[in-house]
C-alpha cells in the first residue's frame, strides 16, 4: 500500500516521536490520545507542529503505531534502513571516537585516586593500535562527527547523584539488616551520613562474616570488583567529569549490579528500569545521528562534486583567457608589422622622387644627418628612363626592394 505521506516526512516523525511513543505508549491507536501525547510534549514536538501542522503530525503517528515500527526494531529497519546503516568508515569513526573518550575518562579517573577499584569490565573496549590510527586520520578531516553520544551535562548530573544516592542508602539498608553494631559504633544513624566510596571499601571485608543468603553475587566478578566498579560513579558526580552516555550506562550497570547483589529488589528494579531507558535513548541519540552524518555525507559529496567542476571551469576560463590574450598580442604585432612595412614602402618612394637619396632623422638627439645613402641603380627604373618595355625583363614584385611601390608600371604592376 502506498503511503500518503513521503518517506522524508514520516522518517522525521519517527525520529522525533519515537522517544515519547515507547513503552505502554506504543499500544496507543484513538487519534484522539495521540493529539493529547503530542501536547503533553509539546517542546518535543514543536517543530514538527510548526511544520506540519498538529493534524498531520497526529496522522504520521498513527500510521506509525499501526504498523508497529515503534514496537518493533526489525520494522523500524524494513521503513528507515537508512536510519541503520553506517558505512564502514563511519563505523570505524564511531569506534575511534567512543575509545577515545573511554579512555579519557579513564586517565581522568585514574588522576584523582590510585587505588581506585575502577572495573575495567563495563567500560568500553580496548583501545588498540588500529583504532588510534583511524582517530588520528579523522582528527586531520574536516569532516565532523557527531559522535559519543553525550548526553548534556546537568542530566548527567542528575543521574550520576540520584544513582549514587540510592546506592548510598542500599547499602546502609543492607548494613542495617547484617551489620547493625557497624552502625553504632560507627554512629550512622543515616544513608546520608556515610559516602558510598566508604561503604565499598567498609562491606566487602565484612560480608566473609555474613551468612550465605546475605549476599547474592551472580555477577561472575569478585565482591570486591562489584563494590570497585561502582567507584567511578561517584568520582565522576563528585568531580563532576564529563562522561559519555554510554560511559553513564556502564556505571548504571555495575549500581544495578550492587543493588541485586546486597538484594535491594526494590530499588535493583528502579536501577533496571533507569538503565533500559536510558539505553533506549542512546539509541534515539545514535538513530538521529546516523540520519544526520548520513545527510551531511551527501551533502559534502555533493559540494565536492560541485567544486571540482568549479576548479575546472576555474582552469578552462584562465586557458581560455590567456588563449584570447596571446592573440591580441599577435594581432598586435601583425599590426605593427604591417605598419612597419607600409612606412618602409613609402620611404622607397620618397627616395626615388628625391634623386635616390636616403636621409633619417636622428630621433634621439632631434637633429638631422645622413644615416644612409642608396644610390637607385633599380634596373627596371633605369629601363623606365632610356629603354623599351620588355615583358623579359619585368621581374616578381617580391623580388624587388621596393617592396610593391614603384614609379615605373613594368616594375611592380
Amino acid at each position: 500500500m502506498i503511503s500518503k505521506y513521503p518517506t522524508a516526512d514520516k522518517r522525521r516523525v519517527f525520529l522525533a516521536s519515537r522517544s515519547v511513543f515507547s513503552g505502554q505508549n506504543v499500544h496507543i491507536r484513538r487519534a484522539k490520545k495521540i493529539r493529547e501525547t503530542v501536547l503533553r510534549y509539546s517542546s518535543l514536538f514543536k517543530p514538527l507542529v510548526n511544520d506540519f501542522g498538529i493534524n498531520k503530525t497526529t496522522d504520521i503517528i498513527k500510521i506509525l503505531l499501526e504498523q508497529k515500527i515503534f514496537e518493533s526494531e526489525l520494522k523500524a529497519k524494513i521503513e528507515f534502513p537508512e536510519l541503520y546503516q553506517i558505512s564502514p568508515a563511519r563505523s570505524l569513526q564511531h569506534a575511534a571516537l567512543e575509545n577515545d573518550a573511554a579512555r579519557s575518562e579513564v586517565e581522568a579517573l585514574g588522576g584523582l585516586e590510585p587505588t581506585d577499584g575502577v572495573d575495567n569490565n563495563n567500560r568500553p573496549a580496548r583501545i588498540t593500535h588500529s583504532t588510534q590510527q583511524v582517530a588520528q586520520k579523522i582528527s586531520e578531516t574536516n569532516v565532523p562527527s557527531l559522535y559519543p553520544p553525550n548526553l548534556p551535562f546537568t542530566v548527567q548530573y542528575f543521574i550520576l547523584t540520584t544513582v549514587q544516592r540510592q546506592l548510598e542508602e542500599i547499602c546502609f539498608d543492607f548494613a542495617t539488616r547484617w551489620l547493625p553494631g557497624l552502625l553504632r559504633d560507627k554512629k550512622w544513624d543515616c544513608a546520608q551520613a556515610v559516602e558510598l566510596t566508604v561503604w565499598t571499601k567498609v562491606l566487602p571485608g565484612l560480608c566473609d562474616e555474613l551468612p550465605a543468603h546475605a549476599i547474592h553475587n551472580n555477577s561472575g566478578s569478585s565482591l570486591d570488583q562489584v563494590f570497585s566498579a561502582t567507584d567511578v560513579l561517584r568520582h565522576s558526580a563528585v568531580h563532576r567529569l564529563p562522561t559519555s552516555s554510554k560511559g553513564i550506562l556502564s556505571m548504571i550497570h555495575s549500581a544495578l549490579t550492587l543493588a541485586m547483589t546486597l538484594g535491594d529488589v526494590s530499588k535493583a528494579t528502579q536501577l533496571g528500569l533507569l538503565e533500559a531507558e536510558l539505553a533506549r535513548r542512546i539509541k534515539d541519540m545514535e538513530l538521529n545521528k546516523n540520519f544526520l552524518e548520513s545527510r551531511l555525507d551527501e551533502q559534502l559529496q555533493t559540494i565536492c562534486e560541485q567544486r571540482a567542476e568549479l576548479d575546472k571551469k576555474e582552469s578552462s576560463t584562465i586557458a581560455a583567457t590567456l588563449h584570447e590574450d596571446k592573440q591580441n598580442e599577435i594581432l598586435i604585432g601583425s599590426l605593427l608589422e604591417y605598419y612597419l612595412r607600409d612606412m618602409l614602402a613609402l620611404d622607397w618612394s620618397n627616395s626615388r622622387q628625391n634623386g635616390g637619396r636616403y636621409t633619417s632623422e636622428d630621433s634621439a638627439s632631434g637633429r638631422r644627418k645622413d644615416s644612409m645613402e642608396i644610390e637607385v641603380t633599380h634596373p627596371s627604373f633605369l629601363e623606365w628612363e632610356g629603354e623599351e618595355d620588355s615583358d623579359d625583363d619585368v621581374e616578381s614584385v617580391d623580388s624587388h626592394p621596393c617592396l610593391g611601390v614603384c614609379l615605373n608600371p613594368n616594375c611592380c604592376t
